[in-house]
């Protein structure tokens, strides 16, 4: 067994629409250790974060948390997280930068 620390986001300018921020790597189980999302605009943006397990349909974990204009938001509910093969972490918030880190099992 190996485990190894990883970027698992290095900067995702996020849109409106849910799409995935961080998928589950291939033969491994992921972890994250700490999320990031970095409001650098002059305006408050609201983030929603869900997560897709699998085949299953995507469950709401933050549904709209506001991020002020120049702030960061370091959302707790996602530290420890662990993905298997192919779950994500989906995020929505236009404008909002997704920096996500942690690690891997193989």
């Amino acid at each position: 067994m190996a485990v190894t620390n990883v970027c698992l986001q290095s900067g995702l300018t996020i849109t409106g629409s849910s799409a995935a921020v961080v998928t589950g790597g291939a033969n491994a189980t992921t972890n994250v250790t700490q999320a990031m999302f970095v409001n650098s605009t002059s305006a408050t943006i609201n983030l929603t974060v869900q997560i897709k397990i699998g085949s299953a349909a995507a469950l709401t974990l933050i549904p709209s948390r506001s991020v002020a204009a120049g702030a960061v938001c370091i959302p707790p509910e996602l530290a420890g997280f662990p993905l298997n093969p192919g779950d994500e972490i989906l995020a929505s918030g236009a404008g909002l930068v997704a920096v996500v880190n942690g690690y891997t099992v193989t």
